[in-house]
């Protein structure tokens, strides 16, 4: 099995969001994938069946250390730049466990993957969860029921960047979430919003950079700001900056990648 190591959303090695994609050449099972997964010790790993090498639409699926999960951006993205540089294709498409089709495409130096657009719900925060994220006031707060993700827009970049969880608390705050999106206007001019991913219910405190819940912010900022194309910077540590242009009914989610390095796994 091939394995490659990735930094997404970045173009610069040991920044962004790093990622593991294995190329599974025999059948793998859901337990040995979580095992590996567990070894690798990254947010996710990505496994791409690509018995049939000449397709354009593959398989994928996703493991943290601790679980399956249905779907995940960074890693997704990471595994379009493996398939790209291997096959020399610019165009091509994965289905998710949950039978969702992402297509990813190749432009000048990102990726973009096209993931339907969801919409939020406004829901009341509990007090609980509130003090579990050390957050004091909040502008709004709203649900999105596919992605199971709670997102929460702050006054300021200045409180987005402050904000440290109690991360046992913030799971035990609920039972109905697998994630916090925290998000603001940017304070950056190259960027027009902010964001922090938090995700201890799926094995991991602090995402480094996300993907996929721009299939909520794309449509929830585009028109705030009334412009389709836009640029976001996740505010973690290790930090990552994501290209969205929202569609009708879709998203382009995307951003540069840049291989670490590669090994056969055993």
């Amino acid at each position: 099995m091939q394995t490659f190591f990735i930094d997404t959303f970045t173009g610069t090695n040991c920044k962004g969001n790093p990622t593991v994609v294995c190329l599974v050449e025999e059948p793998c099972e859901n337990e040995q994938c979580l095992k590996l997964a567990k070894q690798f010790n990254v947010p996710v790993t990505a496994f791409v069946d690509i018995v049939t090498r000449q397709s354009v639409l593959f398989s994928i699926r996703y493991f943290t250390a601790a679980k399956q999960i249905p779907a995940c951006g960074h890693a997704t993205l990471a595994a379009a730049k493996v398939l790209f540089d291997l096959l020399g294709k610019d165009d091509i498409s994965f289905i998710t466990v949950e039978q969702i089709k992402i297509n990813a495409r190749q432009q000048e130096e990102a990726i973009l993957m096209k993931y339907p657009a969801y919409s939020l719900s406004p829901v009341n925060v509990s007090t609980q969860l509130l003090e579990s994220l050390q957050v004091k006031e909040i502008a709004t707060a709203s649900f999105c029921a596919e992605l199971e993700t709670l997102f929460i827009e702050l006054g300021s970049a200045a409180e987005l960047r402050s904000v440290k969880p109690l991360y046992q608390q913030l799971m035990n705050s609920s039972d109905t979430i697998k994630e916090v999106v925290l998000t603001s206007v940017s304070d950056d001019d190259r960027f027009d919003y902010m964001l922090r991913s938090f995700c201890p219910w799926i094995g991991i405190d602090e995402d480094p950079v996300t993907g996929s819940v721009h299939s909520v912010l794309a449509g929830y900022w585009s028109k705030r700001f009334n412009k389709t194309k836009l640029y976001a910077c996740q505010a973690s540590v290790e930090g990552g900056e994501i290209i969205v242009e929202a569609g009708d009914g879709f998203v382009w989610i995307g951003g540069r990648t840049s291989l670490s390095h590669a090994e056969q796994a055993q």
